[in-house]
């Protein structure tokens, strides 16, 4: 099976993204004490695109339900993130 050069640009993509948010999580917790409920589930959102484009280089049909779903669920948990950013609730 011919893999699109794409997918592994998606996959090197998706998980840089999961491990800037962790760290930006991070960092924002140690300069600020301040704990944005954003970044966790930014970074869940991420995962859950890298998991989806994981398993297309693994060789997994691309039209499974479960790719499908999990795309799903990564643009809900952005849009999540985005609502939680703009209303600017911290966790303690």
């Amino acid at each position: 099976m011919d893999i699109p050069a794409v997918y592994y640009v998606n996959v090197i993509f998706a998980w840089t993204l999961v491990l800037m948010s962790i760290a930006g999580y991070v960092n924002l917790s140690k300069k600020t004490g301040e704990r944005r409920a954003f970044w966790p589930v930014f970074a869940a959102a991420w995962v859950m695109f890298g998991i989806s484009h994981t398993f297309l280089v693994a060789g997994v049909p691309s039209g499974a339900w479960y790719l499908m779903l999990l795309r799903v669920l990564g643009y809900l948990l952005i849009v999540t993130s985005l609502l939680v950013l703009m209303a600017g609730e911290k966790t303690k």
